[in-house]
């Protein structure tokens, strides 16, 4: 943990250069997005060293768990948004003679959805809760656990509303393909999901050594 350290590069220092803006699923992510960027043979001040040498990781972790939990509360509004589109879908389309929102399939994907994001909502709660009375490091668990949580549910919840939109629910008509791209991407940010199960898991094996 201690290999790391974090340092400012000004833009316009020689040997920096910005090779392409990298898109997401096809959408341009700019001005937000990233890049690749080639580093050749660049001087830096050792001045620009944050926080001191080997501090790179204590800086990184000290901004992920509000960035994570910040991530899944906007995560849960998306999830909401979507819902509420489907809703307004579902009433104003009709199959088989009777509307969407009358046919069981469709019932089932919004009575899923609303328990999910309820579900994902009480667990950010609860973290939010843990990260204010205990602080990060004891509520590194929870963080973990909305971190896998709320993106998967969020994808599931747009994925169900993209259905009920038909094709339309894949063009650029709707917020909804951009919104399952930038969601499914969420799973891979600030660590994949894989890392969060890994720590859980590590937690509560901990948990066992100490009975």
């Amino acid at each position: 943990h201690l290999q790391q350290s974090m340092i400012l590069v000004e833009r316009d220092t020689p040997g920096i250069t910005i090779v392409r803006s990298l898109s997401v699923f096809g959408y341009d992510d700019a001005p937000h997005g990233h890049c690749e960027i080639l580093f050749k043979d660049v001087h830096v001040p050792a001045e620009n060293i944050l926080l001191g040498e080997g501090k790179g990781f204590e800086i990184a972790q000290g901004r992920l768990g509000p960035g994570r939990i910040h991530h899944c509360m906007r995560a849960i509004g998306l999830a909401e948004r979507c819902l509420e589109l489907m809703l307004k879908r579902i009433h104003s389309r009709v199959a088989f003679g009777k509307k969407l929102a009358e046919q069981g399939t469709i019932m089932q994907d919004v009575a899923k959805s609303r328990m999910e994001i309820d579900q994902a909502r009480l667990l950010v709660y609860r973290a939010a809760h843990a990260m204010d009375t205990m602080g990060n490091i004891v509520a590194r668990d929870q963080i973990a656990m909305i971190k896998v949580v709320v993106p998967q549910m969020t994808c599931r919840v747009i994925d169900r509303a993209i259905q009920a939109h038909g094709g339309a629910g894949v063009s650029s008509d709707f917020i909804l393909a951009s919104a399952y791209a930038g969601s499914r991407t969420l799973r891979l940010a600030d660590g994949p999901d894989e890392v969060h199960e890994r720590t859980v898991a590590q937690l509560e094996y901990q948990k066992i050594s100490k009975l």
